[in-house]
């Protein structure tokens, strides 16, 4: 047997090491995310396991990494904010659009075909009569 890990035929298997960060009280690490930019907060929440928890227990880190996270797959940063700004909106209000006595004017099928080939596109359309 060795002293710093377990010893199975053969082969060495170390016990699980915290890195440095991880050894420190939450208030200290989420201090030191807080430092990181916003590029290399998300690098260090896909570094480690223990860094993600870390990071995503935090309310303001967690929302940094989401608003870039975002802002990655909008393109822009205008985008962010207006799809976060529409969402609390669209939250807030919850208004239905058609009315609760709704008569279907009209229901169509229509088959479109694809220019590549593969699976014709089969498109269910309906008019509501609103008022």
């Amino acid at each position: 047997m060795c002293d710093e890990g377990i010893f199975v035929f053969g082969s060495k298997i170390f016990l699980e090491e915290l890195d440095v960060i991880s050894r420190l009280p939450l208030e200290l690490s989420w201090k030191i995310f807080s430092y990181l930019d916003e590029a290399s907060l998300r690098n260090a929440s896909r570094a480690f396991k223990r860094w993600h928890r870390i990071i995503v227990s935090h309310k303001r880190l967690r929302n940094r990494l989401n608003h870039f996270e975002l802002y990655i797959k909008l393109g822009s940063k205008s985008l962010v904010s207006f799809y976060r700004r529409t969402k609390r909106i669209m939250k807030r209000e919850r208004k239905n659009f058609l009315t609760s006595n709704k008569t279907v004017l009209k229901s169509t099928k229509t088959t479109v075909k694809s220019k590549r080939g593969g699976d014709d596109l089969i498109v269910y359309t309906k008019r509501y009569k609103l008022f």
